[in-house]
């Protein structure tokens, strides 16, 4: 479930996401030559160290799902179709909340001032972030962008989630049945991917540079 983030790092020069030592996007190659330091008076040799992409949180995230997704299930009353492991799509949905939070930031970091704040405190809900924000800054829906980088079973998949979500929260628990917890478990790894590619489309060759992992650290300092 982590595994699209393995070895994964941001470019130093264009803030893309990448595994290799030279940058997909701009070209940079990283210098990862061993470091020499002196460490108590001896010399020492250390291998070179890169930041990862992404914070801790989000592992926990990705941890807690497949916990959640090896639950073992017990006996239930027939007449409800919820999924004992409906937290496995409730979990999914606040890992895209927070991906899709930090795209954006990635994407507003050159505006002046508070601008890119501002625009995300007048949308801050993700229906409103995935459509109507996200049309105006590139003239097409979130799910659409998706589709035009080849992910088009992902962009359904998150139609649906949301939707299922949606009715959850408002009286509808059985809206997230043991069929769309499937659906997210064998496509979640295919999702984040998507998220990748669409971040190194939107958010690449910035002045200010904002990774994952500062963009959560930046939402923790402000609550």
């Amino acid at each position: 479930m982590q595994k699209p983030w393995h070895g994964l790092i941001h470019c130093p020069e264009c803030n893309a996401l990448h595994r290799d030592s030279r940058c997909e996007i701009c070209g940079a190659e990283l210098d990862l030559q061993p470091v020499h330091a002196m460490i108590d008076g001896e010399e020492m040799t250390l291998p070179s160290v890169m930041q990862g992409a992404i914070p801790w949180s989000t592992f926990v995230l990705l941890e807690q799902i497949r916990i959640e997704s090896e639950r073992p299930a017990e006996m239930r009353p027939h007449h409800t179709s919820l999924s004992q492991r409906f937290t496995v799509v409730l979990l999914f949905w606040t890992l895209f909340e927070v991906l899709i939070d930090a795209l954006y930031r990635a994407a507003f970091a050159d505006l002046p001032g508070q601008l890119g704040d501002e625009l995300l405190q007048r949308f801050p809900n993700i229906g409103g972030r995935l459509n109507r924000l996200y049309q105006r800054t590139w003239q097409l829906s979130f799910a659409d962008d998706l589709r035009l980088e080849g992910f088009e079973e992902e962009a359904a998949l998150i139609g649906k989630i949301q939707s299922a979500r949606n009715a959850f929260v408002h009286g509808n628990p059985e809206a997230i049945d043991d069929e769309l917890v499937d659906l997210t478990l064998s496509n979640l790894e295919s999702a984040q991917r998507g998220w990748i590619a669409i971040f190194n489309k939107r958010c690449t060759r910035r002045h200010n540079k904002i990774p994952i992992w500062m963009s959560a650290e930046r939402r923790a300092s402000r609550t």
